[in-house]
C-alpha cells in the first residue's frame, strides 16, 4: 500500500497532497490518504476557529477549538505512523469518524450562535457551515470505505466541489484588501462561475475538472503574492494553502469520479 503526495509549488515549501495512487481501488489505501488529508485540513480548520476567537470573552470557545486543534493533529500522527491492513483499518475509519462527530457538533453550534448574535467572533456563520460540510462528508467516505467501496459518483462529487470550490473563492474576494479590485472582481467572478456549475452540472466531467484547474492556477498565483507581500489581504498564507490543497484533492476526486 502507499500513499501519493503532491508537493506544493510555492515560493516557501508548504505542506503535500495525500493522494491515493492512479486506478488505486484498495480501500486501505484510500482510507490512509483521505484521513492524512482530512485530519490535517479538520485540524486547521480548529486553527483558524483559534485565530478568529480573539479576546477574554472569547476564551471558552477558542479553548474549545484548540482543544480540537490537538486532537486532529494527533490522529494525523497516529495515521501517518499506523500499520493498517484489511484486517484492522475499519476499526482504525470508525474511531475516527467517532473523533469528528464532536468537532460537528461544535461547527454546527457555533454557526447557530454566531447567526444569531450570541456569538460575537469574526467567524462568518457561512464558514462554520463550509467547515461542517466538509467535516460530514469527510466521515462518510470513510464509512463507505470501510465498506470495501472506493468508488466516487460524478454528480455528487460534482455538487460537493463546485459548491465548496465557489465558496472558497467568495471567501478570498472578502479577505482581499478593498484596493484589490481586479483581484476582488476575478474572485467573485470564479465563485459565480462555481455557483453556476453547482446549479446545472454539465454532463460532461470535463467542464468541471477545466474550471477546477482553473481556479487552482488561481490560487497557486494568489499565494505566492500572498507569501511575497505582493497582494494586500488579510488572508494567512495558512489559509492560503489550505484551499491551494482542497482544489487539487478536488481534481483528483472529480478525475476519478465515474
Amino acid at each position: 500500500m502507499s500513499v501519493s503526495t503532491q508537493k506544493a509549488t510555492t515560493v516557501e515549501l508548504r505542506k503535500p497532497v495525500f493522494l491515493p495512487e492512479p486506478r488505486s481501488t484498495d480501500p486501505v489505501e484510500h482510507s490512509v490518504s483521505v484521513t492524512l488529508f482530512w485530519t490535517d485540513q479538520l485540524m486547521e480548520h480548529a486553527k483558524f476557529f483559534v485565530m478568529l476567537m480573539p479576546g477574554p470573552e472569547l476564551a471558552d470557545v477558542r479553548g474549545k477549538a484548540e482543544g480540537f486543534q490537538a486532537t486532529f493533529a494527533a490522529q494525523f500522527e497516529a495515521t501517518r505512523t499506523a500499520s493498517l491492513d484489511k484486517s484492522n483499518f475499519a476499526a482504525f475509519n470508525h474511531a475516527t469518524v467517532e473523533m469528528v462527530k464532536p468537532f460537528l457538533d461544535f461547527k454546527g453550534h457555533m454557526e447557530a450562535e454566531q447567526t444569531s448574535g450570541r456569538l460575537r467572533s469574526l467567524v462568518w456563520p457561512s464558514f462554520f457551515e463550509h467547515t461542517l460540510r466538509e467535516g460530514t462528508r469527510f466521515s462518510q467516505r470513510l464509512t463507505q470505505f470501510s465498506k470495501g467501496d472506493v468508488a466516487i459518483s460524478r454528480d455528487e462529487a460534482s455538487v460537493f466541489w463546485t459548491a465548496i470550490m465557489g465558496e472558497h473563492a467568495d471567501f478570498i474576494a472578502h479577505l482581499l484588501d478593498p484596493a484589490e479590485r481586479e483581484l476582488i472582481l476575478k474572485a467573485s467572478e470564479t465563485g459565480n462561475a462555481f455557483r453556476s456549475l453547482h446549479d446545472q452540472i454539465p454532463s460532461e466531467k470535463e467542464v468541471v475538472i477545466s474550471a477546477v484547474d482553473q481556479i487552482i492556477d488561481f490560487k497557486v498565483a494568489a499565494e505566492k503574492g500572498i507569501e511575497l507581500g505582493q497582494i494586500k489581504s488579510i488572508i494567512h498564507p495558512t489559509l492560503a494553502d489550505h484551499v491551494r490543497r482542497e482544489a487539487l484533492k478536488a481534481s483528483d476526486e472529480l478525475k476519478r469520479a465515474e
